[in-house]
């Protein structure tokens, strides 16, 4: 590109009127220049790129409950009792000294999932058996800054919950009948680039634990015996039934006792004091002990009914071994009671009474 500039002599306007141009020429050239180092400038660019860390959610247990023996509750079901000698379950609310579960129960709990990228990053909270998948949370709503004391700060995330960084989960657990032993329970909960949480709120439950007996005589004999009588006299047993708690898992049991009326298999022609038959409810008695818990009143044996209910103070017409103070007729995993027994014979009575059986029934608590 190319300027001309063309010079001329002229008189003292045309001077003026030459400034004038002069004037008006150098700013073009100025605008000329601008727009020609700016056609010839160079453009470029320089990548960059950012990425917050991704720190694997953590979980929060706030509470927890228990469905211990109850039937229906949250979708859950009582356990089988059809064997009423040890199978089953007694109802004390939530109580239960050791972890352990059976078929139809229920484990619940509240937590709160709390992750550093936001409450988006969260997907989801699930429950687990020994590692393996078994029941998905649910999602639910939770008053913000609640729960300080349980749910601390951590790096920018407040005390207390935050909806920023939070989500509230109820997980529910129903034992299934196929599960086994002991089993670590856990909750996994799952970030978007599937990060997870760690045991520390795992608990170690025992599944469908055997519950089992062992009964014995503190002498050894295969039987209770009495020492000798004569009709109208009551006659002590010479020795002790002695009841250990075998059952898996550390499961306490709650005993009752009951037994069957006295009969003559020998065809002898007896009778006591109407019939054939020695009734126990009314001439038999019991009094048992159970580590320092030692009920000292005899009470009167009774026939077990299974068509009545069980509870804390009877089950199926059974009572509680210690029935004085009943809320301590548990006997713990492993532990044993002892139990003796006196006998009253009617007037008359004839017959040799060797057939009859002592009644333990437990139920896990």
């Amino acid at each position: 590109m190319y300027i001309y500039l063309f010079f001329h002599n002229s008189s003292s306007s045309d001077k003026m009127k030459s400034r004038n141009n002069k004037i008006v020429l150098s700013g073009i050239i100025a605008v000329f220049l601008a727009m020609t180092f700016a056609n010839s400038a160079l453009a470029s660019s320089f990548p960059q790129q950012a990425a917050p860390g991704n720190i694997a959610p953590r979980i929060y247990l706030i509470n927890s409950s228990y469905d211990i023996c109850y039937n229906d509750f949250d979708g859950g079901s009582r356990p089988d009792g059809f064997n009423l000698q040890t199978d089953g379950c007694l109802y004390l609310g939530e109580y239960r000294f050791e972890e352990y579960a059976f078929t139809g129960e229920q484990l619940m709990w509240r937590v709160v999932v709390r992750d550093l990228n936001g409450a988006q990053d969260i997907s989801y909270a699930k429950f687990t058996v020994g590692g393996l998948t078994e029941a998905l949370c649910t999602q639910i709503l939770l008053t913000e800054k609640s729960n300080p004391d349980q749910i601390p700060a951590w790096e920018t995330a407040p005390a207390g919950f935050n909806s920023t960084f939070d989500k509230a989960f109820m997980c529910r657990l129903t034992v299934e009948p196929q599960w086994a032993g002991q089993q670590s329970v856990n909750i996994d909960a799952y970030d978007q680039s599937g990060a997870v949480s760690t045991m520390s709120i795992a608990q170690s439950w025992f599944f469908n634990p055997a519950v089992s007996l062992i009964l014995a005589t503190n002498d050894g004999s295969p039987k209770i015996t009495y020492e000798p009588g004569v009709p109208g006299q009551t006659v002590m047993s010479t020795n002790k039934l002695v009841v250990t708690n075998n059952a898996a898992g550390g499961v306490d049991l709650w005993a009752f006792i009951a037994a069957d009326d006295l009969t003559d298999p020998s065809n002898s022609g007896a009778l006591c004091p109407v019939s054939n038959v020695l009734d126990v409810d009314k001439k038999m008695e019991y009094r048992c002990k159970i580590g320092t818990f030692e009920n000292d009143p005899w009470h009167l044996i009774t026939n077990k009914d299974n068509t009545m209910q069980c509870g804390i103070g009877s089950c199926y017409n059974a009572q509680p071994l210690t029935p004085d103070i009943f809320k301590y007729s548990i006997i713990g995993n492993l532990k044993s009671a002892e139990c003796q027994f006196r006998l009253t014979y009617p007037v008359p009575c004839i017959g040799n009474f060797s057939q009859g059986l002592i009644h333990i029934i437990v139920k896990a608590l």
